[in-house]
């Protein structure tokens, strides 16, 4: 049996480790003690987030018996990332640390399960804020992002778990292709569209795609994407064919299938040439030649090539944050796709 693992730090020790990291500021021996403070905070939310888990499992199973339901630790270099990304936020204020996701195939079978957690009686983990990603309180994201969160806070039996927070992320099968798709083309092209950050046409792309979701759904549209279907459907099949994201996404899938297994570290070189639609890969044995390949092909200042080295490392990390649908994202392609081939009817 692999023994818990326990806070061992108080929380002004892992924000003063949380500060030092993200302002990367400190000699070597500084930065390694923080980062070891900050992997024991980390580690110790397992415990509490399986017994979320156990329960959130137990209750969507009965709202919907082919639930999906998912648990991860946020990975350190995640973690990590964000600190450096926002230099004043402290990993103790994080909701996320340790993740639980359910994915069901309706709104109303995620609205049931939502008020089900909200009013189960005599609940010791006990729900702090539900956040509506799908209405209100807050509603949809800039970036097209839906679903609805629900911040846990464990006060069950192990008292040295008390005060940690643990989030419950609830979302239907194409809210979550929708994210699924982000992340794949957030891997890819080296962007951060759930940030925000990209290629505005691109990010554009993807608000369209989600508030003709949530059309579909009956839910509220995403800000900025407020128009008539017909009219977001018109803007996206014009910004496909400059894009090509569908196709783009399909072979990124097939890439990931080849690679994401695979315990070798070399890395790729991607090059799509936007006006034919063809990707080409290539696998290099060292990074260096990845590199030099990249340097070549930018040298090109080609407006019709987009080149982007992937590190096939990175590729199992989609398998580990999606462990049920990795980088599927047929069902995202296969709404658009139907959408598109909609407006010719």
């Amino acid at each position: 049996m692999v023994a818990r693992v326990v806070p061992e730090y108080s929380k002004s020790a892992v924000g003063r480790a949380s500060k030092l990291m993200g302002k990367g500021k400190g000699t070597l021996d500084e930065l390694a003690e923080a980062r070891a403070i900050l992997s024991n905070f980390r580690s110790a939310h397992a415990f509490p987030l399986n017994a979320v888990t156990v329960t959130v499992r137990q209750k969507a199973l009965r709202v919907n018996p082919n639930a999906v339901v998912a648990q991860r630790l946020k990975r350190l270099p995640t973690i990590l990332d964000k600190l450096t990304r926002i230099p004043t936020m402290s990993v103790t204020t994080m909701h996320d640390l340790g993740g639980c996701r359910v994915v069901f195939e309706t709104v109303d079978e995620v609205d049931e399960l939502v008020n089900v957690l909200r009013e189960l009686p005599r609940a010791r983990n006990r729900v702090t804020r539900v956040y509506d990603y799908l209405r209100d309180s807050p509603g949809p994201k800039k970036s097209g992002y839906r679903g609805i969160h629900l911040a846990y806070e464990y006060g069950a039996s192990k008292s040295e778990y008390h005060g940690l927070r643990i989030e419950l992320q609830v979302r239907t099968q194409l809210q979550h292709a929708w994210a699924t798709a982000v992340e794949t083309m957030d891997l890819f092209s080296g962007s951060e569209l759930k940030y925000g950050k990209g290629d505005p046409e691109v990010i554009r792309f993807f608000v369209l795609v989600s508030s003709l979701m949530a059309c579909e759904e009956r839910t509220a549209p995403v800000p900025g994407a407020e128009a008539p279907a017909r009219d977001l459907l018109d803007e996206l099949a014009k910004l496909e064919v400059r894009l090509g994201i569908v196709g783009r996404l399909q072979g990124y899938a097939a890439i990931v299938s080849s690679h994401a297994t695979s315990d070798r570290r070399n890395a790729l070189t991607l090059e799509l040439r936007r006006g034919e639609g063809v990707l080409t890969v290539t696998v290099h044995e060292t990074m260096a030649e990845a590199e030099a390949r990249l340097t070549e092909l930018e040298s090109q200042n080609d407006d019709d090539l987009d080149a982007v080295l992937v590190n096939i490392a990175r590729i199992s990390q989609l398998q580990a944050a999606y462990p049920n649908y990795y980088a599927d994202t047929s069902m995202f392609t296969d709404f658009v796709t139907s959408q598109i081939e909609g407006l010719s009817r």
